[in-house]
C-alpha cells in the first residue's frame, strides 16, 4: 500500500469525522387550511432567534445546527395561513386591542443522529416545540408540546464527498416544514385551544336572532 494512499485515506476519514457547521436557509411550504378568524400576535423569545444546537459527537467531531434563525420564517408564514391576520408583537402582553391572541413559540429540545451512531442511512432531527397561546389580555390559554421530525438519506449525496452538511441541513429543513404542517393542521383540535375558540363563536342563537320578519 502506497504512502500517498494511506495520506489520502487519513486525509478523508479525518473529513468524514470532522463534523458540521449548518447555517439554515431555505423555503417554508404554506400550509393550505382554512383560516381561523383570528388576529393573532406572533412573540418570539430571543432564546428562539439565537437557537444554536452544539453536540460533540465521539470520533465525529463537532456538530452545530444555527436554527433559530429560521423561526420568523417558520411561524410567520405559517400564522399568516392559519389565522386572518398574523404580525410579530414584542411581547405575550402586546396591548394592542386589534389582537385576539398571542402565539409564542419556544424549542424545549433538540436531537440529531448521524449513520454512524444509528447504524442507518439516515442523518434525523427531532424538534420539540412549546407552543404557548395567551389571550389579547396576556393570560395564558394553552401549553402545547409540538414535536417535528425529519429525515435525509446519506445515498442521496453522493459517495466520498462532503455530506455532513447538505444532509443535516435537509434533515432540519424536513422537521422544520413538519413543525409548520403539524402546527397548521392540530391547533385547533388542541383541548385547551379548542374550548377557547368554541367560546369565542357566536352562540347559535345570537347567529339566528339577527333582524328577521
Amino acid at each position: 500500500m502506497s504512502r500517498s494512499f494511506v495520506a489520502s485515506l487519513a486525509t478523508l476519514l479525518l473529513v468524514a469525522c470532522s463534523g458540521a457547521n449548518v447555517q439554515m436557509e431555505g423555503e417554508i411550504p404554506t400550509p393550505l387550511v382554512q383560516p381561523l378568524p383570528l388576529r393573532m400576535g406572533l412573540y418570539f423569545e430571543p432564546a428562539l432567534l439565537d437557537y444554536v444546537y452544539e453536540e460533540k459527537i465521539e470520533n465525529h467531531g463537532d456538530w452545530r445546527v444555527e436554527v433559530g434563525r429560521m423561526q420568523p420564517k417558520l411561524f410567520l408564514q405559517t400564522a399568516s395561513a392559519m389565522f386572518t391576520t398574523a404580525e410579530q408583537v414584542a411581547s405575550t402582553t402586546p396591548g394592542n386591542g386589534n389582537l385576539d391572541g398571542v402565539l409564542a413559540p419556544s424549542i424545549a429540545e433538540f436531537q440529531i443522529s448521524i449513520p454512524e451512531q444509528t447504524r442507518t442511512d439516515f442523518y434525523e432531527v427531532w424538534i420539540k416545540y412549546l407552543i404557548r397561546v395567551y389571550d389579547n389580555k396576556g393570560t395564558l390559554i394553552a401549553e402545547w408540546p409540538l414535536t417535528a421530525y425529519g429525515k435525509s438519506n446519506k445515498a442521496d449525496y453522493g459517495f466520498f464527498e462532503e455530506t455532513d452538511k447538505p444532509a443535516m441541513h435537509d434533515a432540519t429543513m424536513r422537521a422544520l416544514r413538519d413543525a409548520a404542517a403539524f402546527l397548521a393542521l392540530r391547533f385547533s383540535s388542541v383541548p385547551p385551544i379548542k374550548a377557547w375558540l368554541d367560546a369565542r363563536a357566536p352562540s347559535p342563537t345570537s347567529a339566528s336572532s339577527g333582524g328577521g320578519p
